[in-house]
């Protein structure tokens, strides 16, 4: 009930509230630790295992360089710290995990996205139409907004396969994509119909030919409605072509938003470049985009940017951890994104490995313009529903009545 109830808090109170869910996660955290002591003679690591717990702590090892030999700051181990923290809950949950327990995880889960998207689709609603903002932020910034929202929507999109509660879940999915749509960042919106398509090809098994057309046509009504009664909307959509425009123009410094990203993913190249194994610190970055700015390849806007932030996961990884950091990207998220789709592959009705394939993609997806898994937040909810989803499939895995890998009650120890 502990772990079914931290699941529901995690997602409820994700983007819905001022509450930060990483707080649940640390609870867990102590009471992982707490249930691990209690049950350590039961307890036995597999090969499998290992492997997790090593990807977990992939983040964390890439940055020790970084910190030991160029520059002391807590900053650059704080997100790999957060998801390391996952280690201990991933050992309760493989060793308490049994397929029986799959259909109340499930409830517990599905309210929580549900509440959760519902919720945060009423504080987008109020802080546009009734405060009169520009873009919706939530208790978040926009952009964060967007991509969390999105990665809601589609785990509510993606329950839905066998679930009881397919109403509900399809209205939760719907009030995610209007709130992404809602925080104008083009993040979050870009990587929806790209996720929307993913996820009827993988269900077309179950669904047929016309609903999926059923389904794009809905995304494109979406689009069009949202510019044809949102003036907000309508706005940003003649910024992007704008922006576009100039860009084609070779008018980088005109086009803001997008021209300011690539010039800042051209400043984190030159730093990776500069130190390829483990790249710069942040003083060592905002050092190399001021000499890069006298040289005339990035303009004085880019000086503004704290640390020298690239505003990409990919690129800031590169500049900051180098090789050693790629590596550990690819670890954290290529390599889980890999064993979901064998997973689902094996078994297209496993709900689980098919929500956490698409949930490790739109990551893939928001990473490509924002550093979506930089956060503390943002590194412990992806580590921790990437945790959830990894273990709840391979219980699926199991035949019903068949005993768990790691037994999970021993006399007196925690039920």
């Amino acid at each position: 009930m502990i772990n079914q109830w931290a699941l529901f808090l995690v997602l409820a109170l994700l983007i819905a509230t001022p509450i930060r869910s990483h707080a649940v996660v640390a609870v867990l955290l102590l009471y992982s630790i707490g249930y691990l002591v209690a049950n350590r003679h039961t307890l036995s690591i597999t090969q499998f295992d290992w492997v997790v717990v090593a990807l977990l702590l992939l983040f964390l090892l890439s940055r020790l360089p970084i910190y030991f030999w160029i520059d002391q700051q807590s900053r650059y181990l704080a997100p790999g710290a957060h998801m390391a923290a996952l280690v201990p809950i991933y050992l309760m949950l493989r060793h308490l995990l049994i397929p029986g327990d799959l259909p109340s995880f499930r409830r517990y889960m599905e309210a929580g996205v549900v509440l959760g998207c519902l919720a945060t689709l009423g504080v987008a609603l109020y802080q546009t139409q009734v405060m009169g903002s520009y873009r919706a932020e939530g208790f978040l910034f926009s952009i964060n907004l967007s991509y969390l929202s999105c990665a809601m929507a589609f785990l509510a999109a993606s329950l839905i396969r066998g679930s009881e509660r397919k109403g509900w879940l399809l209205a939760a999915a719907v009030a995610g994509a209007v709130t992404c749509v809602l925080s104008l960042a083009r993040g979050g919106i870009l990587a929806m119909p790209i996720l929307l398509l993913l996820l009827l090809l993988l269900n077309r098994d179950k669904i047929g030919g016309k609903t999926i057309a059923a389904g794009i046509t809905g995304m494109l009504l979406l689009a069009l409605g949202s510019y044809a009664t949102l003036p907000n909307v309508q706005s940003r959509v003649d910024y992007t072509v704008a922006e576009v425009t100039n860009l084609r123009d070779g008018n980088i410094g005109a086009a803001v938003s997008s021209g300011g990203r690539l010039q800042l993913w051209t400043a984190a190249s030159h730093a990776f470049m500069a130190r390829p194994l483990i790249g710069l610190g942040y003083a060592e970055r905002e050092a190399l985009n001021a000499e890069l700015m006298e040289q005339g390849v990035i303009t004085e806007w880019v000086l503004g940017v704290s640390r020298g932030h690239a505003h990409s996961q990919y690129f800031e990884v590169a500049a900051t951890g180098g090789i050693l950091g790629l590596l550990a990207l690819i670890g954290y998220l290529v390599v889980p994104g890999v064993y979901h789709w064998r997973l689902y592959r094996q078994d297209p009705d496993n709900t689980w490995a098919q929500a956490a394939l698409v949930f490790t993609a739109g990551f893939a997806l928001y990473n490509l313009t924002e550093a979506a898994i930089h956060h503390e937040m943002m590194a412990t909810f992806y580590a921790y529903m990437q945790v959830v989803l990894l273990v709840m499939a391979g219980s699926y895995r199991v035949a019903p009545g068949a005993e768990p890998a790691h037994p999970r009650r021993v006399q007196g120890g925690p039920d």
